[in-house]
């Protein structure tokens, strides 16, 4: 498994699977909050990694009830949301991968198109600053997520071929805390925030998580064993350091 020196902390535990259809309303601090009711017996809150915030409740919960947890939850999204803020904004014109420009527009409705190697946000001039946020993150998603799955399972097959490597199969998800992490059954899965790193450190993180199909964990045999296909292992990995996974 491979992490990231920075740290970013959940809210809350994910929510259950819907059971029924989920039910949106405005915050005036906040701004749009999914309700999604379910067969658990807690209530739980939580910000997805598109900056959509999601509220997990038992099926027989009134909508007055939930608004009221969550107004009971939000001196923790406002912490959460200020570690946010502390890290460096996306602005329109700013390259949120190897290959596309962010752009943010204006105009009727929030949408988000990939054209050009540009991914253009749209969103209406009555947004909160969270909104905004909200609508970028879950561009910056839909690009890396696309990119990801165009070029991590290609490369990580072509290293396993060149090295005699095998696995079960490969996922793509994002994890806050964590560049990828290989299983025991031979499944390897790999963060869409890959891509916004430098190519010999993509090729790092690709080579630790095969190198863990033979060795699963970080002793001396797991490093001998990197090492022997990628020389200045050690070294890429504290340069992995001053990068974190975090959308």
């Amino acid at each position: 498994m491979l992490g990231s020196r920075k740290k970013s902390r959940q809210i809350l535990t994910p929510a259950k699977k819907s059971s029924t259809s989920p039910v949106i309303f405005n915050d005036d601090e906040f701004g749009k909050v999914k309700v999604i009711r379910n067969n658990g017996q807690y209530m739980r809150a939580r910000i997805r990694v598109n900056g959509e915030i999601v509220l997990s409740v038992p099926k027989s919960t009134s909508l007055k009830r939930a608004k009221a947890f969550f107004d009971q939850t939000k001196p923790k999204f406002r912490a959460s949301l200020e570690q946010i803020a502390n890290r460096k904004s996306l602005n329109s014109g700013d390259m949120i991968s190897k290959h596309y420009q962010l752009i943010v527009r204006t105009g009727v409705r929030e949408n988000i198109q990939l054209k050009s190697r540009q991914v253009i946000v749209t969103v209406p001039k009555d947004y909160t600053d969270l909104q905004i946020e909200q609508a970028k993150k879950a561009g910056v998603s839909k690009v890396l997520k696309e990119e990801a799955s165009n070029y991590l399972p290609k490369r990580l097959k072509m290293f396993a071929l060149k090295y005699g490597y095998t696995y079960k199969k490969v996922r793509l998800n994002f994890a806050k805390t964590r560049w990828g992490s290989c299983s025991t059954s031979g499944t390897i899965s790999l963060n869409i925030s890959l891509m916004k790193l430098p190519s010999d450190l993509i090729d790092y993180v690709l080579l630790h998580e095969l190198a863990h199909t033979k060795q699963m964990n970080h002793g001396p045999n797991f490093w001998a064993q990197l090492i022997s296909t990628l020389p200045d292992a050690r070294e890429r990995n504290n340069q992995l350091k001053d990068y974190s996974p975090y959308i």
